[in-house]
């Protein structure tokens, strides 16, 4: 399986992986649908919808939002992801605004992280209820009117 897609529970792959290989230097803005792999060096603003990873050798510094983030190499700037995990060897200096947040023993992070909340399903699971989150329906008051039997006790 490779460093990309480590840790999907759902081992889906998108169409390519854009490699940047070690002893390249990108300087600049990027922005892809499909997946990056990093050995050598970027100095920008990166923008994924898919899985950013930063191999050993590679590094990092600028902005970065992605879907998922794996870093087992050196970034230095903001990321702003749904899951970042910051494995052994891995250095991260810098804010973070994640929903998953894994640093595992070993791995280094100096910074602010913010806990973003995730965002909602765009089509409901079967089983949801759609009553839970509707609005709820107005009730039509009816007033009682009080009858003249009375009951002698």
């Amino acid at each position: 399986m490779g460093i990309i897609n480590r840790g999907r529970p759902d081992g889906s792959q998108h169409a390519g992986t854009t490699v940047i290989a070690a002893g390249s230097k990108l300087v600049g803005d990027l922005a892809l649908s499909d997946n990056l792999h990093v050995d050598g060096q970027i100095q920008g603003n990166v923008q994924s919808e898919a899985e950013v990873a930063i191999g050993q050798e590679g590094q990092f510094k600028g902005e970065l939002q992605a879907e998922h983030v794996l870093i087992s190499g050196r970034f230095e700037g903001n990321i702003d992801a749904r899951r970042l995990e910051i494995v052994a060897g891995g250095r991260v200096e810098g804010d973070v605004t994640v929903a998953e947040l894994v640093i595992e023993p070993g791995a280094l992070f100096n910074g602010n992280s913010r806990v973003r909340e995730t965002q909602a399903r765009a089509t409901p699971h079967p089983g949801d209820n759609p009553k839970k989150t509707a609005k709820p329906e107005p009730v039509e008051e009816k007033k009682v009117q009080p009858t003249s039997e009375a009951k002698a006790g």
